[in-house]
């Protein structure tokens, strides 16, 4: 055979293979074809509760409930439509890698399926907070370390987990940590998820976490995931800041105040070294979880749980006095009679004792002994927390002669706020009651909403604006209801929680959640009483500047005297109605005299009344300027043959002002 014929019978070869390729790509097509719609046989088993498209346009993310079974909600991952091949691929190596790195602390996986046009992973749904949101919510605020040592902890079990089975997660950021509402910690999206020493072009990690090496080599190991743990556990002392901030912080040399030393020292040995530092997942937990526990100021950073069950196996033995954070809390305007009777209601038994022992010395104690204390002695004692007010005056060694003065305020102090608790216990037992119910009163409307869609439809599916408008309101009922659980936690009656507590042998944990409310509760006095009036003053005030740039003065100066009527006489109000009687006087005045506006003879000679009234000072200079200006317009009017009947009203209005003021 010659070579050409030998060219020939190859490009023929490669011109029937194409063709076989083709043909076999064209059925593939088909088949896809004829497979029903993946969102039409979702629709169809469940409602949509919310949709959640990723920012990079490939997938979508439905939060689903079975119809006929709303309590059962899963999530279900889909390539969206237009997406190109490679996103098929993608979603189906991470179902692979979240199915076998299932551990407590990672989303529970439920099914990869290809039976539609499309690949979906279906998993489970936490009801919960990502550590994203709680940085937002407690904005530019660090979170407790106790709470993040507990938090990290948990996270290292499960990597522990993954690495074991050569799995690396590589995307390690507070928007893929999720707390739920039992405080378990699991771990999400495995989009980024890699096997040790592969290297995968298509996987997307976040810039600000992964590890440089990673980044440059495209190669992954557990030292990755170690690396990107220290960065989340550095923003988190850090809390939410500006941009990227808290990355240049964490990778410069200076230590940042908010993070203590050894724990700087341990993230910088990583940091500094991202793969030659040594730790692994768990030993770097083991690590951190070195702090001192008797030092932590539960109030002086955000909490991440509402409890720390458990933690004291982890944390530094000896020093776990404080198990739990102050809860979930997020101040709310709650009323001032809650705050009040939370403070006198946990205190009863407090003042009960106070006064059985008071009663049982007062014949003791002189009058000399108890009027000896300041009254500024006597209001700094009483602001004091009242479980220290307890150990002051019970502790040992304390002289009951020199504790007396105070005692006798603080049973003041309980005895009046009794009285106040029982005039409003009604009140405050039915706020608290409808926020005890308010959770599961959504819940159940969210059923029935779920129900209602499926009696209306029959089974069938609606229309896409109309399944659009669904997914929305139902999206909007489940934000409601998580805040709901917040405010409940926060405003709703702690006996049936606190009593469980204690049976479980957490006295400690009931102790400081009763500590916590307090304090919350004291902060919202001190809201009521400063803060809130102050805002009200500044709204007050800014709606009166703007009433007053419109010229509207009337408005203005009705609203200075409502702001007087409820805040008093103060000078601030008491000049700013002088200032604004002022600034129409000479409105009136002066668009009169120069034609602008007229106003009729009552108008100005009451402006003329006001302006000597509230500037005295000021009101021959501007007789003078008025009486000038209303002559010069006056003669300009003869002059030129026109009328100047603001002029001469004016004129008018002073002389007779002037001569009913002299007479």
């Amino acid at each position: 055979m010659s070579d050409n014929q030998e060219a020939a019978k190859r490009y023929i070869d490669q011109l029937v293979v194409k063709a076989i390729e083709k043909k076999k790509q064209n059925e593939l097509k088909l088949a896809q074809k004829n497979k029903p719609k993946l969102e039409y046989v979702l629709f169809s088993q469940f409602d949509v509760l919310d949709t959640l498209r990723s920012k990079n346009g490939r997938t979508t993310v439905y939060h689903l409930a079975k119809k006929g079974n709303p309590e059962k909600q899963v999530c279900c991952k889909v390539v969206n439509e237009d997406a190109p091949d490679i996103a098929n691929k993608m979603l189906v190596d991470e179902a692979s890698r979240l199915e076998l790195s299932q551990h407590p602390s990672v989303a529970e996986f439920i099914k990869v399926g290809n039976e539609f046009e499309r690949p979906y992973l279906m998993y489970q749904w936490i009801q919960g907070e990502t550590l994203a949101e709680k940085m937002q919510r407690h904005y530019s605020k660090g979170f407790r370390h106790d709470h993040i040592a507990w938090l990290v902890y948990q996270l290292a079990g499960a990597l522990e987990f993954m690495h074991t089975r050569g799995i690396c997660h590589l995307d390690i950021k507070p928007s893929n940590v999720l707390v739920s509402e039992g405080d378990y910690v699991k771990l999400i999206d495995f989009g980024a998820a890699c096997y040790k020493g592969e290297s995968e072009k298509h996987a997307e990690a976040s810039l600000s976490y992964a590890s440089p090496v990673y980044l440059q080599t495209g190669t992954t190991e557990p030292q990755d995931d170690v690396y990107s743990l220290a960065l989340l556990t550095g923003h988190l002392f850090l809390g939410a800041v500006v941009g990227d901030t808290w990355n240049k912080q964490l990778l410069g040399r200076k230590r940042p105040t908010q993070i203590p030393s050894h724990i700087w020292t341990l993230l910088k040995e990583v940091t500094d070294n991202p793969r030659g530092h040594g730790y692994t997942t768990i030993s770097f937990a083991q690590q951190l979880a070195q702090i001192d526990t008797q030092s932590l100021d539960s109030n002086a950073s955000a909490p991440i749980f509402s409890n720390l069950r458990n933690a004291d196996l982890v944390l530094t033995q000896g020093k776990s006095q404080d198990k739990a954070s102050s809860g979930r809390f997020k101040v709310l305007e709650a009323t001032l009679v809650v705050s009040i009777a939370a403070i006198a209601g946990h205190y009863f038994y407090t003042q009960y004792l106070s006064s059985q022992k008071l009663n049982a010395q007062q014949d003791t104690v002189s009058t000399e002994s108890v009027s000896g204390i300041k009254p500024a002695q006597t209001a700094s004692f009483l602001t004091q927390p009242p479980w220290e007010i307890e150990l002051a005056l019970n502790g040992k060694g304390n002289n009951f002669f020199q504790t007396a003065p105070y005692r006798e305020a603080y049973e003041i102090q309980q005895t009046n706020l009794s009285k106040f608790y029982e005039k409003n216990q009604a009140e405050l037992e039915s706020y608290q009651t409808l926020a005890d119910e308010l959770p599961t009163q959504l819940f159940d409307v969210r059923k029935e909403l779920v129900a209602f869609r499926e009696t209306l439809t029959g089974g069938r599916a609606l229309s896409p604006a109309a399944d659009k408008a669904w997914t929305s309101v139902m999206a909007g009922l489940n934000t409601v209801s998580v805040n709901s659980l917040k405010l409940s936690a926060v405003a709703g009656s702690k006996d049936k929680q606190l009593t469980s507590l204690i049976l479980e042998g957490e006295a400690t944990l009931a102790d400081n959640e009763l500590k916590a409310a307090w304090l919350l509760n004291q902060s919202e006095t001190y809201f009521y009483s400063q803060v809130l009036p102050k805002k009200v003053l500044r709204n007050i005030s800014d709606s009166i500047e703007k009433n007053a740039k419109e010229r509207l003065y009337d408005k203005a100066i009705d609203e200075a005297e409502a702001a007087r009527a409820f805040f008093g006489h103060t000078p601030d109000l008491t000049q700013k109605v002088k200032d604004l009687k002022v600034a129409r006087s000479e409105f009136i005045l002066f668009s009169s005299v120069t034609e602008q506006s007229v106003f009729n003879d009552q108008e100005l000679y009451d402006a003329l009344s006001d302006l000597e009234r509230n500037a005295p000072k000021k009101f021959n200079e501007i007789i003078e300027l008025l009486n000038s200006m209303a002559a010069d317009s006056i003669n300009k009017s003869h002059q030129l043959s026109t009328p100047a009947p603001g002029a001469i009203a004016v004129e008018r209005a002073v002389k007779d002002y002037l001569a009913a003021d002299r007479g």
